[in-house]
Parts: structure tokens; sequence; C-alpha cells
């Protein structure tokens, strides 16, 4: 999990997620024990909302129960499949065995709060989900 430091290549666009979804949101680096042959891959850590978030500044050693309740989730974009509104979506990695069974203690947003469609005709749901500026027809999205 990285702090308000520099972030490594391998994290891309995850830099502005704290300022973007807030603090209890981190940009993250599962690093697999396989060697070269699986590269890292770039997460985002939630904490949950009830969770104390630990200090993740400077050379500060982290502990194992600075990751209670934590998951890892993946940044996407949908689309409402009734309004056509779109979303910057956090969707939870539940298959990740260690940190799976984690999920129970999040919220999942789940429906349009656009339009109000439920999950089952809007097919949005996430850890937590922004909407993103209306496109007009044709102009590619931001």
């Amino acid at each position: 999990m990285f702090g308000d430091g520099e972030l490594p290549a391998a994290l891309g666009g995850l830099a502005g997620i704290p300022s973007r979804f807030g603090a209890r949101f981190r940009p993250a680096l599962l690093r697999h024990c396989l060697g070269p042959q699986r590269p890292d891959a770039p997460y985002i850590a939630v904490w949950p909302e009830d969770g104390v978030l630990p200090d993740l500044t400077g050379d500060t050693v982290g502990t194992p129960e600075d990751l209670a309740g934590v998951v890892l989730a993946e940044r996407a974009r949908h689309r409402c499949f009734v309004c056509g509104a779109g979303f910057e979506v956090l969707r939870p990695e539940a298959a990740i065995p260690v940190l799976g069974h984690n999920l129970a203690r999040h919220r999942i947003v789940s429906g349009c709060p656009a339009c109000g469609s439920d999950f089952g005709r809007s097919r949005i749901d996430g850890l937590a989900l922004i909407r993103l500026p209306d496109v007009p027809d044709g102009a590619a999205p931001p």
C-alpha cells in the first residue's frame, strides 16, 4: 500500500484515487511470489468504513493488523444500461483468498444513482463510484 509519496510506475494512473474517493482508498501493488514471470498487479486497497487507517507515510513498517478488513479493488468504467450515465467504479477483487473474506465488512453500492435503476437493470455496482461527466454522442469520454 502506498501513501502520498511517489508511486511505482506499475501503479500508473492510480495516484488520484485517494483524492477522488477518500483516504480509505489507497494505491497498492500485489507482488507475486512466482518471480518475474508474473508482474506486480496494480490494485486499490480499500479499508472498511469503520476500519482504522494505518500510517502510510515515510518508512513506517506495516503490521498484519494494518490490513484488518481490507479488500482489493480494480478501477473500471461502466455505463448504466438504462439511462447511459457513466461512472468510474471501484470493483472488488473477491477471488484473492486471503482478502476475499473481508468483503462482508464493506458496503456495495448497487444500482444507478443517476436514474435509480437497480443492479439487475443498470449493471452498476462496486465499492465506490463517481459519476463521469456526460459526453455528447460521438465524443471521446474523459
